[in-house]
């Protein structure tokens, strides 16, 4: 059936010209679409996103930025410690964490690497690490995955090294198979690895950095400080109340800004370049797709009447309509595979092999057959149901 069908089509040429080059430019644009898409949604699965369900993050900036004056700084810290104890006892308060870097969705990647990037030692080798701080409470709140080993449970260890969480990409860098218990020197600290994570991610549709994680110092003063909190579902602006009323009360504002904000919020506006850059791709799309369908099931439709005596001497010499049904849809079948071959010899230059680029090339064939059964299944439905003798008195 498939040679006779190419053979029709190519004494239907110039008929058919037209949709094959119209559905090659389809297959064009929904590759293009589908390999953004499938892109966006590999970022999004990738581990090292962490945990920000009914997660509030609060904290200040002092007026001036990084150049506050240190007796400011010490007197807003002593303030939010004074507030974070308040919320602590707060019904609708599960845990409270403070950190410095390991909060996501509040800067951009290159803030990282200007404001944390460092070099860390081991074996002989030096590399480039973004360090994050966190406290022990961080896990209750973030609830991040590990590979290895623990969470930061103690400042200092017994030997007097200070507990480590390194990711992945650092173990690799370093060339290891093994990490816990090993050491490692940053900045005049030494560093006992007590646990690997797979990585963590500082924006949704980041790449994961080579990051350590160690404990936050209790004498660490910033000018802008992360604090985090796991809240029960349904109390936030119950939160935001309570730690606006604490923050005014005890005169901080004069100082610094106060910062409170739903984490599921900032989380979204973090995917909003990437996903709007999807929709606008999507979107137009769609609608060519789907002007298409509607000019290639015209096209169907009116070649099937003009060939309504044709099929019906088909239906007199004993074809089915099974097969008539069939021979409609396989011309369109193959019309929306011939349309592909550009597209697929365009892919193999422009992208690389990688399963997710060949998900997507997958994922636009199937919506190309899809495409090609529907627009012709009716056509070939009606064909089906010629009657020979009233089709042979009309002609």
């Amino acid at each position: 059936m498939i040679g006779h069908v190419l053979k029709m089509l190519w004494q239907e040429r110039r008929k058919y010209a037209g949709v094959l080059m119209e559905q090659m430019l389809i297959f064009i644009i929904l590759m293009v679409s589908m390999v953004a898409l499938f892109g966006a949604i590999d970022k999004y699965r990738e581990p090292g996103l962490l945990n920000t369900d009914d997660v509030v993050f609060f904290g200040y900036m002092l007026h001036g930025g990084g150049n506050g004056s240190l007796e400011d700084t010490r007197e807003v810290e002593q303030g939010m410690n004074i507030i974070i104890e308040k919320l602590r006892k707060e019904p609708f308060v599960v845990v409270i964490t403070r950190s410095d870097g390991l909060a996501p969705y509040l800067r951009s990647d290159v803030y990282y690497d200007e404001m944390f990037a460092d070099t860390v030692k081991a074996d002989g080798k030096s590399v480039g690490v973004i360090v994050k701080f966190a406290d022990k409470e961080a896990e209750s709140v973030f609830q991040p995955k590990l590979e290895e080993g623990e969470w930061l449970t103690n400042n200092v260890l017994e030997d007097g090294s200070r507990p480590a969480v390194i990711t992945r990409q650092l173990m690799d860098k370093l060339g290891w198979s093994e990490a816990i218990g090993k050491r490692l020197y940053l900045g005049g600290r030494t560093l006992t690895i007590v646990g690997i994570s797979p990585g963590v991610k500082q924006n949704v549709f980041s790449d994961m950095p080579t990051a350590i994680i160690i404990p936050r110092d209790e004498e660490q003063l910033f000018s802008y400080e992360e604090c985090c909190a796991k809240i029960k579902p349904g109390h936030e602006d119950e939160f935001h109340s309570c730690f606006s009323k604490e923050y005014k009360r005890l005169g901080l504002a004069e100082k610094a800004v106060s910062l409170c904000y739903e984490m599921s919020g900032l989380k979204r506006e973090s995917m909003f370049d990437v996903v709007s850059g999807v929709a606008m791709r999507a979107i137009p799309t769609a609608f060519l797709l789907l002007f298409a369908f509607i000019g290639t099931f015209g096209l169907f439709w009116l070649n099937s009447k003009k060939r309504k005596v044709e099929f019906a001497l088909r239906l007199v010499v004993g074809a089915t309509k099974q097969r008539l049904i069939g021979l409609v849809v396989m011309e369109s079948l193959i019309l929306s595979v011939l349309a592909a071959l550009p597209g697929m010899v365009l892919f193999g230059f422009v992208y690389e092999w990688t399963r997710v680029n060949v998900a997507a090339i997958g994922m636009t064939l199937v919506v190309m057959i899809v495409f090609a059964v529907f627009s012709a299944w009716w056509p070939a439905y009606k064909v089906a149901q010629v009657n020979p003798v009233e089709a042979m008195r009309e002609a």
